[in-house]
C-alpha cells in the first residue's frame, strides 16, 4: 500500500485536493471515481515511505533532510523569482546552483527538469519529501490552482521563518542545561578515573580507615574502572533502546507526553506547539484548503504526537458535523485562549486570522520565557555542577583531616 495525493473535482465543480492509500494509481483513480469525483490529478507520495522498516526502504533511503532554515530561504527565493517574472525553470535553475544544501540543490534541478517533460511544480516536488513535505506540496498545488503561487510562496517564507525562530528559541533554552550536563560527566568521570585512583593509592600505602563518603567514592571510581568495557556496552545499549523505542508509536507518544508535562522546561515546549499548530492552520486555511485536508496537514506538521492525536479526534468530530471549536475543545489538549480566539474566528468566519494571532502571542510567550529560563538556570547549573564535583573533592581531602588528627594522637606510624 501506497500514499497518493490526488485533485479531483466534485458534482459542484468545486475542486479538492487530499492523500488517500492505494495499492496503485488505477485503485486510487477508480476508488475517487465510485466516490463521485472527476479526476483530474493522482500522483504518489513517496514521503510516508519513512515510516515503514529500514528493509523496506534501504534502496530509496534519503540520508538526511534539507533544514526548515534552508528551505525557507529557497521559498523566500523562489517567491522573488516569480515576482521579478523570471521563467520558472531557469529560476529554479539558477536556485539550484547557488543552494546551500547539496541534497536540496539535487532536488530542484530535477524539479526543474520535471517541468520541462510537462509536469507542475507541485508533482516535481512530490518525488522529493526529503526537501518538501506534504504540506508544502499542497500548499504549492493550492497556489497552482489559484493562480497565486507567488503569493502562497510569501506565506510559506514566512512560515518557515517563523518556525525555524520558534525552533531556535526552545534549542537555546535546552543547549545551556545539555552542555553542562555534558561536561558535569566528563568532569566527574576524569575524576573518577584519575584523580581518585591516585589518592586511594597514597591512603592504601597508609594503612588509613578511611571515612564513609570515601569509601563511597573510591568504590564508584573501582566499579567504573575495572568494568569499562561493560559500563561502555550498557551505556550504549540504554541510549539504542531508548531511541529504538522513541521510534515506536507507544514509546513516541509516551516521549512526548514527558515532554510536555516535564517541569520547567515542558510549559515552553507546550507554548512552542501551539504556536506551530496556530500558524500552519492559519495558513492553510488561508490558503483555501479544505478544512478536513487542512487539518489532515496540520496534524502531520504538529511535531507532537499528543497533539497529532488531538488533532486526529477533532478531525473526525469535524467530519461528523460538529463546529471546529467544540470539536477541539473535546480533546482537552488544547488551551481556553487558543479554543476562545478559535471560536471568535469561527463565528466572524475569519478563522485563519484569529490562528495567526494566537501564534504570534505564543511565539512572544516562548521568547519571554526563554530569556527568563536563561537567566534562572545558568546559577542553578552551576550550583549543581558544583555540588556534584564539590562532594568527589571534599570525600577525597576527608582523610586527610582524620589523618592529622591520628598523627597529633600518635595513633598512626610511618
Amino acid at each position: 500500500m501506497g500514499n497518493f495525493a490526488y485533485v479531483v473535482k466534485s458534482r459542484s465543480g468545486e475542486e479538492r485536493s487530499g492523500f488517500t492509500a492505494g495499492s496503485s494509481v488505477d485503485e486510487v483513480v477508480s476508488h475517487l471515481h465510485s466516490q463521485g469525483y472527476v479526476v483530474l490529478h493522482v500522483t504518489e507520495d513517496r514521503s510516508q515511505d519513512r515510516g515503514l522498516p529500514w528493509h523496506q526502504r534501504l534502496s530509496s533511503m534519503h540520508l538526511g533532510r534539507v533544514s526548515t532554515r534552508e528551505l525557507a530561504l529557497f521559498t523566500r527565493q523562489l517567491s522573488t523569482v516569480l515576482q521579478a517574472g523570471i521563467p520558472l525553470v531557469r529560476g529554479l535553475r539558477g536556485l539550484a546552483a547557488d543552494a546551500g544544501s547539496k541534497m536540496l540543490a539535487m532536488a530542484v534541478a530535477d524539479i526543474a527538469n520535471r517541468i520541462e517533460r510537462g509536469e507542475s511544480l507541485s508533482d516535481g516536488m512530490v518525488a522529493h519529501p526529503e526537501a518538501f513535505n506534504r504540506m508544502y506540496v499542497s500548499m504549492i498545488r493550492a497556489g497552482e490552482r489559484a493562480g497565486t503561487l507567488d503569493e502562497i510562496l510569501e506565506d510559506l517564507a514566512v512560515y518557515l521563518e517563523k518556525i525555524d525562530a520558534i525552533k531556535t528559541k526552545v534549542r537555546s533554552a535546552l543547549s545551556y542545561p545539555l552542555f553542562v550536563l555534558v561536561f558535569a560527566i566528563g568532569a566527574t568521570a576524569f575524576l573518577l578515573f584519575k584523580i581518585v585512583p591516585t589518592f586511594a593509592e597514597i591512603y592504601a600505602d597508609l594503612g588509613q580507615n578511611l571515612p564513609g563518603l570515601t569509601q563511597a567514592v573510591v568504590a564508584a571510581s573501582n566499579a567504573v574502572r575495572h568494568n569499562v568495557l561493560l559500563s561502555a556496552v550498557i551505556t550504549i545499549g540504554v541510549i539504542l533502546f531508548f531511541y529504538l523505542w522513541t521510534r515506536t508509536r507507544s514509546g513516541r507518544y509516551a516521549m512526548d507526553t514527558f515532554l510536555i508535562r516535564m517541569p520547567i522546561f515542558g510549559p515552553i515546549i507546550r507554548k512552542a506547539i501551539m504556536s506551530r499548530f496556530a500558524r500552519t492552520f492559519g495558513m492553510l486555511l488561508r490558503s483555501g484548503l479544505p478544512i478536513l485536508d487542512a487539518l489532515e496537514l496540520v496534524k502531520g506538521a504538529s511535531g507532537n504526537s499528543v497533539v497529532a492525536h488531538a488533532i486526529d479526534d477533532a478531525k473526525g468530530n469535524v467530519g461528523a458535523g460538529h463546529g471546529i471549536t467544540s470539536s477541539f475543545r473535546a480533546t482537552g489538549k488544547f488551551p481556553e485562549m487558543v479554543l476562545q480566539l478559535m471560536a471568535t474566528g469561527e463565528e466572524t468566519g475569519d478563522m485563519d486570522t484569529m490562528l495567526l494571532k494566537v501564534s504570534d502571542f505564543y511565539d512572544r510567550q516562548v521568547e519571554a520565557s526563554v530569556h527568563s529560563l536563561t537567566s534562572l538556570i545558568e546559577p542553578l547549573m552551576i550550583v549543581v555542577v558544583g555540588g556534584l564535583i564539590g562532594v568527589i573533592v571534599v570525600s577525597m581531602f576527608l582523610p586527610i583531616f582524620y589523618l592529622g588528627d591520628a598523627i597529633m594522637k600518635g595513633g598512626y606510624n610511618f
